[in-house]
């Protein structure tokens, strides 16, 4: 899969592939050690209560603590200098945390309507990746056309494209591969019981349009998502200090996407700005926000709130408690959030260094990567889906591939 044409995402493969490989490393940790939480705790003789709240708590918490640990040990503490000061700034990650959760409960509430199952919900999920490159090439021009010439429009050719079906269309068969009902260690690459259970009970057959709606709105959400977090990266602290500069000069305008874009977009020095300040903001420009930056000021919205409905719904101290009766529970708590918040923090690099439509499609052959392993450490009977699932898949990395030696 070729990403756009932009020289400042042109790192070499050698840079990337690390991020890559952690990325895949890290979820496969992730998922096990989540499955074995479910598995063990959810039953008896346990029977743990507050299981979904202390494993969401864990995967919040250390997607804000891992990157802040690791800014103040390995980046000076850029992390704090980069997080919002004034509720402009911070309004533009509590959007961006509305999309993300809107990526995953508009698809769950579509389940709950006429006509849409849990195959239908992972064969839209599955094909993401096209939508993040529209969406990608549509908000790029709109910012080229606002002005913001630091910004330079994506474009993908056919290659790219027929790449991207092929690749969404594999990953989507085997997702939807039929599995056997006493074979929980299928449920490695999703967290599918919570979903199906869901789907049997709360279907009320409502207008069977509103929830191909709800699947479509999940869709763009999670192609929101990537391109949003590529702008915030590219513009870094310069978005947020000339909206400072914009509020002291009096020059505000109400309309929130003029705001948003004064966060996301950053226009180019005036020619009559001195030598020194062009330098300065080309060298802005060029570091940007850090991936450890974006996801503490992302996920710390959703960790705080997360935290405080925790302690109100009294439910920490028996997780607490728990926890310290049994040390195998915490570990693979342990586990899960410092598996999910590596990943997150790998995927994140890999959008601010190669661009979104190459970090979803590194995200879509991961899910087909699990499933592999999956029937490798679990073996399980090979159906004619996976065998054309796994031709298309192959299929669209070679024709990724031939596009990218055509250029």
């Amino acid at each position: 899969m070729a990403s756009s044409n932009v020289p400042s995402k042109g790192s070499p493969a050698t840079s990337t592939l690390p991020f890559v490989l952690l990325f895949f490393i890290s979820m496969v940790f992730h998922e096990l050690a989540l499955e074995s939480i479910n598995v063990v705790y959810s039953q008896p003789p346990y029977s743990f209560q507050y299981l979904t709240s202390s494993i969401t708590l864990f995967q919040f918490g250390f997607c804000v603590i891992l990157p802040a640990t690791l800014s103040m040990t390995c980046a000076g503490g850029d992390v704090i200098s980069n997080f919002p000061r004034e509720w402009k700034q911070f309004f533009v990650y509590v959007k961006l945390s509305a999309v993300v959760y809107g990526a995953t409960a508009l698809a769950t509430m579509s389940l709950a309507y006429s006509g849409v199952t849990y195959v239908t919900k992972v064969v839209f999920k599955s094909a993401k990746l096209i939508p993040t490159m529209i969406v990608g090439v549509i908000m790029d021009a709109r910012a080229i056309k606002a002005g913001n010439k630091n910004v330079k429009r994506k474009h993908y050719s056919v290659w790219d494209y027929g790449s991207a079906l092929l690749l969404c269309v594999g990953a989507a068969g085997f997702c939807m591969s039929p599995k056997s009902d006493d074979d929980t260690s299928s449920n490695i690459m999703e967290d599918t019981k919570s979903d199906e259970m869901m789907e049997s009970v709360t279907n009320t057959q409502g207008p069977h349009w509103i929830g191909m709606s709800l699947l479509i709105g999940s869709v763009f959400c999670d192609a929101f998502v990537p391109n949003l977090s590529e702008q915030l990266m590219q513009q870094g602290t310069m978005g947020r200090t000339k909206a400072i500069n914009r509020k002291d000069s009096g020059d505000e305008d109400d309309d929130e996407e003029v705001e948003m874009k004064s966060l996301l977009s950053s226009n180019n020095a005036d020619t009559n700005n001195s030598h020194y300040e062009h330098s300065q903001s080309q060298t802005q420009k060029k570091e940007g926000l850090s991936s450890a930056s974006l996801m503490v000021n992302t996920n710390s919205i959703g960790f705080m709130l997360l935290f405080l409905s925790t302690v109100i719904s009294s439910q920490l101290v028996p997780i607490v408690t728990f926890m310290a009766m049994h040390p195998h529970f915490l570990m693979l708590h342990l586990v899960v959030g410092c598996g999910l918040g590596t990943a997150v923090l790998a995927y994140t690099e890999l959008i601010k260094r190669s661009g979104p439509a190459f970090a979803v499609a590194v995200a879509t052959l991961r899910k087909v990567a699990t499933v592999i392993l999956s029937y490798m450490i679990f073996p399980k009977a090979m159906t004619m889906t996976h065998f054309a699932s796994s031709c298309l898949v192959l299929a669209g990395i070679v024709v990724g591939f031939i596009g990218k030696r055509r250029r």
